[in-house]
């Protein structure tokens, strides 16, 4: 978190995305703080942050993105799932949100998904829009628009089924149909969940991370986001879950409980054999 100004600051407090009740009223608190009184109210110890690949990497980025005198940084805490983004500043504004991948095959995912959206939007949500795309000293990268740089909270009262339905209609376009999946499938945005759904003032909510963009059972992503949703608020989730959709999400779920998040996702699989 930078703590050079007072915008800096709220930037990067506005950068974590917590979607328990309380999470998010402390997140505002820090916020007002950090508005009220400046970096100092931001708690912790002050460190020199290191950009992974050196300065001069990051030089190198600066003259094609753009310029940026700072930034807010969220590095991935699992091991098993590398990468970096940032929100680009400049006089304390966001320039941009910036991911930083070493194999750019998440980053190919993401930008073919939100390529259906070139306006950034649709009905029912908005969708970051692809500002530039490229390779820098090896490390794959892509700048997405920014969110308003305030606390962004959970879409609860946003229609999940709507935001899949349209999410289905516009991926159907341009995501490829690989041979052998049923025919009954549909595209899924793959990681709709109270994270990635957030509302940030008025007007439409964000849908943000597509890098799991793909084809799965038709209910798979309001499936998904009723089982993390429990998994996160520790409630029971509504049963009836349709068999095919639930057991997909098992394997998958299954298939990287071994990770360094093997405790959310055996709650999650949990959440999920008991909406059968």
């Amino acid at each position: 978190m930078p703590a050079g100004t007072r915008r800096e600051a709220l930037a990067g407090v506005a950068l974590l995305t917590r979607s328990r009740p309380a999470a998010v009223a402390c997140q505002w608190l820090l916020y007002l703080a950090v508005a009220a009184a400046g970096p100092r109210a931001v708690p912790g110890p002050r460190a020199l942050w290191e950009p992974p690949g050196g300065a001069a990497e990051w030089r190198e980025l600066a003259a094609r993105v753009g310029p940026f005198d700072a930034l807010a940084v969220y590095e991935r805490p699992q091991r098993s799932r590398q990468g970096l983004a940032a929100v680009l500043l400049n006089g304390g504004r966001p320039r941009g949100f910036l991911k930083v991948r070493d194999d750019p095959a998440e980053l190919d995912r993401e930008e073919r998904a939100m390529a259906a959206f070139p306006d950034g939007r649709a009905p029912a949500f908005r969708v970051p829009r692809v500002l530039d795309r490229g390779e820098t000293a090896g490390r794959h990268w892509m700048l997405l628009e920014a969110m308003p740089p305030r606390p962004a909270r959970p879409a609860r009262h946003t229609c999940v089924t709507r935001v899949a339905a349209q999410v289905q209609d516009r991926l159907a376009a341009v995501l490829p149909r690989p041979a052998g999946i049923p025919g009954h499938w549909r595209p899924m945005h793959g990681d709709l969940t109270m994270w990635n759904l957030r509302r940030c003032g008025a007007g439409l909510p964000w849908l943000i991370d597509w890098e799991d963009a793909a084809w799965a059972p038709p209910e798979a992503d309001p499936v998904y986001y009723a089982a993390t949703r429990a998994t996160v608020l520790d409630r029971p989730p509504a049963r009836g879950g349709p068999a095919e959709t639930v057991d997909f999400w098992l394997r998958r779920v299954a298939a990287r409980s071994a990770g360094d998040d093997a405790s959310f996702n055996r709650r999650l699989a949990g959440a999920l054999r008991a909406m059968r």
